[in-house]
């Protein structure tokens, strides 16, 4: 392939445009047996059914962008009210002089366009110390020691004030949240130091006045077993489960647009963020040779999920233990930072590049046979090894663009 302007001449054999088309090749399968929520175009969360993939936005700087698809891991929300503060599970309880909150259904719009947003109306009341709230609290759920927990909420006020309202779990962990007239989702984490019950709460309580109150519009309570907040799971009666996205493209080496010697991957993603419980989970994107998807043998980009020694790799195993290994040291603040990559397989010549950046060479490796190329995940039937995250595009081509070409191509 000849190189002008140290760019390619040729456009890749293969283009997707997740974040701009928002629409799935039908070459690729995707799985996830269960509905799933996401922000659309419009700035609504909306539902997908079943085996439906997912385009997700937000809002940035008050505009709506497009994220590309969204791939996640199984949650499950432990409230089993999310959306309805009246329902059973959640109760309402003053302290100190504080007075008991006053809930009102289906006040308000939320997030989803429809009338199931519900008022709550916060009064420290008239007295002196700084500890007296009115508190809006779920009954209770179950943790289990040294797992994470997140615990999220969308609030507004109703005048379009700005208020401040304190978010907790059951007081063990807790943040002071600065709550708009726009709809915003808010968000705690702690680690269970024990098999226990804990709380989701709602108060008025912390450095106020000794009058305080808040007038606030409040939806979809969820609380998952995980160390960041994944995509909303709406509840009514009992608990809810997400199950995991699964997009893949079989039979790779019986396509025109493949070659099987040496290639070129690029693509962007979206942060993938850190999970301090999960150290064997290696979310990729690449190809893998066994019908599963997986890592044994493959050329693929992967990231470990709980800041191992190695943050971002190519790996090429081989049986018999002839491998290709680029890598680089684990981060901070999420497993793997919004990224522009691209990596290349020939024999003996492989090369990751990042924003523009040259992570590494590997000189050793023959090229394994490739079945499937995974979009986030590692195996089809394993449900952690998902990136939680959003793949905004990929290309393919179909030899081994230089070094130079590669860094050009992911500034």
């Amino acid at each position: 392939m000849a190189i002008s302007q140290n760019f390619p001449e040729e456009g890749p054999t293969l283009n997707l445009n997740f974040a701009g088309g928002k629409v799935l090749d039908p070459r690729i399968t995707f799985i996830r047996s269960s509905v799933g929520t996401y922000m659309d175009a419009n700035g609504l969360i909306v539902t997908a059914p079943a085996d439906a993939p997912r385009f997700d936005h937000r809002y940035v700087n008050g505009e709506i962008e497009s994220l590309g698809l969204l791939v996640e891991e199984q949650r499950t929300n432990l409230i089993t009210n999310s959306e309805d503060l009246t329902a059973t599970g959640w109760g309402l309880g003053s302290g100190g002089t504080g007075s008991t909150p006053v809930v009102t259904a289906n006040y308000g719009i939320s997030p989803d366009g429809t009338q199931t947003a519900d008022r709550v109306q916060l009064d420290k009341g008239a007295g002196t110390t700084t500890s007296d709230s009115s508190t809006v609290t779920n009954s209770s759920y179950s943790t289990v020691a040294s797992q994470p927990y997140a615990q999220s909420i969308w609030l507004k006020t109703t005048d379009g004030s700005t208020k401040s309202v304190r978010f907790s779990f059951s007081g063990v962990s807790a943040s002071i949240l600065t709550v708009t007239g726009t709809w915003q989702r808010f968000s705690v984490q702690l680690s269970s130091a024990a098999d226990t019950t804990r709380h989701f709460r709602l108060n008025l309580r912390g450095t106020f006045g000794t009058s305080d109150s808040a007038d606030l519009l409040v939806w979809g309570a969820q609380v998952e077993n995980g160390s960041f907040e994944t995509s909303y799971i709406p509840t009514s009666g009992s608990t809810a489960t997400r199950n995991h996205d699964r997009a893949y493209y079989e039979n790779v080496d019986q396509t025109e647009w493949f070659n099987k010697t040496e290639g070129t991957v690029v693509f962007e993603h979206t942060d993938v963020p850190y999970n301090s419980t999960t150290s064997t989970g290696y979310p990729a994107v690449g190809f893998g040779e066994t019908a599963g998807g997986g890592s044994n043998p493959s050329i693929q980009y992967y990231f470990t999920k709980d800041y191992g020694a190695a943050q971002y790799l190519v790996r090429r195993f081989h049986p018999g233990g002839d491998s290709a290994n680029i890598t680089t040291p684990g981060g901070t603040g999420s497993a793997a930072p919004a990224s522009k990559v691209g990596f290349v397989y020939k024999a003996d010549d492989y090369a990751l590049v990042r924003n523009g950046s040259l992570v590494g060479t590997d000189t050793s490796g023959a090229v394994p046979d490739a079945y499937m190329l995974i979009f986030g995940m590692n195996t089809i039937s394993n449900t952690g090894n998902n990136w939680n995250a959003h793949l905004k595009n990929l290309q393919y081509y179909p030899t081994r663009l230089s070094n130079t070409v590669l860094q050009n191509l992911t500034k």
